[in-house]
């Protein structure tokens, strides 16, 4: 192969699954097991964000060894609920098969715990495309800041110019900029301006294709 982008690196929620709803579940059952009160706009409010700073946010401050319990809980709350409901969003399996078949290095890299990558990799059988999955928790900084796809780039041996993330988030895509990566955003219906600082904006991944891919490049 010799493209310019040699390998494509995936974010996971709103990207190969739309987890939203069964973190919403997570979180409720949180909040009723521990008496505590929480509500739909609290959880727009904080969706994306780390388990550390969603819980004082949420219920004020407490010890770090309590945040730690909480966040727990709520993250194996979530992987009971997805590993019944887990499903691929359009387009997702077709690109990632289209993608190894032509020869290119894939890697998952997301700011979800390790576990739940597991989990839900172990669902749709992901590790049959992807060479490397990469959590959040295993780098110093959290997106924007580049560090999780430079990890990704690095485990499949791939250089950073040489490499494309595929995003849904406006930090994922300042990520990717800011590690002198390519990016596509799927935006499904929004129209954010953030959205737009990649190299292409697709409503889902049913308008990406290998060729569009080497058309980038």
């Amino acid at each position: 192969m010799t493209d310019k982008i040699r390998a494509i690196i995936w974010d996971l929620d709103g990207v190969i699954i739309d987890s939203a709803e069964e973190h919403k579940r997570s979180w409720y059952r949180l909040a009723e097991r521990e008496g505590l009160p929480f509500s739909d706009q609290q959880f727009h409010d904080t969706f994306g964000m780390r388990n550390g700073a969603i819980i004082p946010i949420l219920w004020g401050d407490m010890p770090a060894a309590r945040i730690q319990e909480l966040a727990d809980l709520k993250e194996a709350y979530f992987r009971e609920f997805v590993r019944d409901t887990a499903a691929p969003l359009p387009g997702a399996i077709e690109l990632l098969t289209a993608l190894r078949d032509a020869g290119y290095m894939q890697a998952l890299a997301s700011s979800t715990p390790i576990k739940n990558i597991e989990v839900i990799s172990e669902v749709l059988g992901l590790k049959k495309y992807l060479s490397a999955l990469i959590s959040g928790e295993t780098v110093p900084h959290g997106k924007p800041a580049p560090d999780v796809f430079l990890k990704a780039a690095a485990e499949l041996r791939v250089e950073p110019p040489k490499s494309l993330v595929i995003e849904d988030a406006v930090a994922g895509i300042e990520a990717a900029r800011r590690g002198g990566m390519y990016s596509i955003a799927v935006a499904g219906e929004r129209d954010l301006p953030g959205l737009k600082a990649a190299n292409l904006m697709v409503k889902d991944l049913t308008q990406v294709s290998v060729e569009t891919i080497r058309t980038l490049a």
